[in-house]
């Protein structure tokens, strides 16, 4: 667990304006991977798509999804969402990509496409369609 680099991670990135494939809700994750788990996975995406459409697009010419990327790459575990815990990220699936958000205990960080990274109370884990921690 990293709780306070979790912590810290959040409050530098809160308030950055959303933005597709800079600091969207996937490339603030793999930022978050970078900088707090050591690892290089942001530069697979950032600034490799302008629009949703483009995020729509690139995500469909990958080996993996978002998710099973995540798994398989950086050895993590899917669990169920109700399971997460500070540092884990949490994954809304829909039918054009999986969106990340990071988990800090019942908040979360992410960044709304309609604004900039906050972090918000988590009401319902069951909104989220799994979680993954890295190990």
């Amino acid at each position: 667990m990293r709780d306070l680099e979790t912590i810290a991670f959040a409050q530098k990135e809160l308030d950055t304006p959303f933005a597709w494939g800079t600091n969207d809700c996937n490339t603030l994750v793999l930022k978050y991977l970078d900088e707090v788990w050591g690892k290089d996975v942001l530069q697979m995406i950032y600034g490799k798509y302008k629009t949703k459409i483009g995020a729509v697009k690139f995500n469909k010419k990958q080996k993996y999804s978002f998710t099973d990327g995540i798994v398989q790459e950086l050895n993590a575990t899917r669990l169920p969402p109700k399971l997460a815990r500070t540092g884990d990220i949490l994954i809304v699936h829909d039918e054009a990509f999986e969106m990340g958000h990071i988990c800090m205990g019942t908040n979360v960080l992410s960044v709304p496409e309609d604004g900039k990274t906050s972090i918000t109370k988590v009401l319902d884990f069951g909104f989220y369609n799994w979680s993954i921690r890295i190990s």
